[in-house]
């Protein structure tokens, strides 16, 4: 999923938000991490840190991989920061190129995150026609208001009168979720138009107003969601309504697809299992690369995040699990999508792809174990396609991550081919 919590997330789906008019101590740390790499105060830098931090890392590992991304990619011109899931990520520009700077806070306040990489140059995305006799309306979401938001309908040329309303992972996402040099969900709505499936997709809040935070799912994805299919029905007269969620917004379908009243509901690489635990996965899968005193510092790290999971009711709304929020992933886990799935009482499809190295075949197949086969539910996995449905290269991983989704690619056909299909046999049909 998009969010490769603690040490990735924020590396893969960062965007260099507005600043918000007051600067979190996260970022702020970041900013003073910065400004001493500038000076070479190394020692400075390792005083921020945290015990387990320090043990691993000193002021001549620091000073040498300074030194070395200065050697690469030149002097630094400028900066940019962002907050993402209770980290801050730097995006520091130099005469050569860019990388990326991610601190991460624990309790106390002291730097238990801090990873410095180079940002891979993404290439350009694919240009892509719309298909034949498609046309593209542009609309508001929350017009006039704070928290206006930038979409696009696409009305197919052979009209079924079937709608997806696209619902991004976490994290900040433009209308086409793009990820490096890739535009998933400008690709699914294209293809879902040429089997006659319209769509709208919209600018996510937290890309467009980062200012107005996102404390809980709520906040980040249902008024949204809501407005999105209101406004997709006053411009369409759709007959009929899926929510398409990728990532988080597939984890959160069931719950969005019963909130909003949708006739079905499609999700793409989501899970039912805590958020935390997909978190702590990923955490892990990043391990492997490592040897020595790194792995051992950082696997007590996640051991830490994990008991910090496994008693989250005993734990305040303010303090974080493998970087989020305890009030977010307490929202979060209150919905039982297992429940609402059978609850609903529409017609639901899972998708995954076995190159997925952000959610596993076990997360996947937790649905399947929760709802059971047939009845409502529909499941389709792909050969050889990754977390974004694109096809995946020997040594894909998620440490490597970064480098996959720089490449440019392109959704397979066959995702939306089946979506519509199951639509026309499932949801139309009702």
């Amino acid at each position: 999923m998009k969010r490769l919590t603690a040490f990735l997330l924020a590396v893969l789906l960062m965007t260099a938000a507005a600043l918000a008019e007051e600067i979190s101590p996260v970022e702020q740390a970041a900013r003073t991490i910065v400004e001493d790499f500038v000076n070479g105060d190394y020692a400075a830098i390792v005083s921020m840190l945290s015990e387990d931090t320090q043990a691993s890392v000193g002021p001549e590992a620091l000073a040498a991989a300074w030194t070395a991304q200065i050697g690469n990619l030149g002097a630094l011109v400028g900066a940019e920061y962002a907050e993402q899931q209770g980290f801050a990520v730097a995006l520091l520009t130099h005469e050569n190129g860019r990388q990326q700077l991610i601190v991460g806070l624990n309790e106390t306040g002291e730097v238990q995150t801090l990873l410095l990489q180079p940002v891979p140059e993404a290439s350009a995305a694919m240009e892509r026609a719309l298909p034949e006799g498609t046309t593209a309306r542009e609309v508001k979401l929350f017009e006039g208001t704070e928290m206006e938001l930038g979409a696009e309908i696409l009305v197919p040329a052979e009209d079924s009168g079937v709608y997806a309303v696209l619902i991004h992972g976490s994290g900040a996402s433009d209308r086409d979720e793009t990820v490096g040099a890739n535009k998933p969900f400008r690709d699914l709505a294209y293809d879902l138009a040429a089997q006659g499936v319209g769509s709208i997709r919209f600018d996510k809040i937290t890309f467009a107003h980062p200012e107005l935070g996102a404390e809980t799912v709520e906040d980040e994805y249902l008024g949204s969601v809501r407005e999105a299919l209101r406004v997709l029905r006053a411009e369409t007269g759709a007959s009929r309504t899926i929510a398409v969620g990728h990532s988080e917004g597939g984890m959160l379908m069931p719950w969005l697809v019963t909130e909003c009243g949708f006739d079905g509901g499609a999700a793409l690489a989501g899970t039912p299992k805590k958020l935390w635990e997909i978190s702590m996965e990923q955490n892990l899968a990043v391990l492997e690369g490592m040897s020595g005193e790194q792995r051992d510092a950082l696997q007590a790290q996640i051991d830490a995040e994990r008991q910090k999971g496994e008693n989250i009711g005993a734990l305040s709304d303010s303090d974080t699990v493998f970087g989020m929020t305890v009030k977010y992933l307490r929202h979060m886990e209150s919905l039982d999508e297992i429940a609402l799935a059978r609850a609903a009482e529409v017609p639901m499809l899972f998708l995954w792809g076995d190159a997925d190295f952000q959610v596993s075949r076990a997360d996947y197949e937790a649905w399947r174990e929760g709802l059971g086969d047939g009845g409502p539910f529909t499941y389709i996995e792909y050969a050889g396609l990754n977390h974004l449905f694109m096809t995946a290269q020997p040594g894909d991983g998620i440490a490597n991550a970064m480098e996959v989704y720089a490449r440019t690619g392109q959704v397979d056909s066959r995702v939306a081919a089946d979506i519509a299909d199951w639509a026309m046999h499932f949801v139309a049909a009702e």
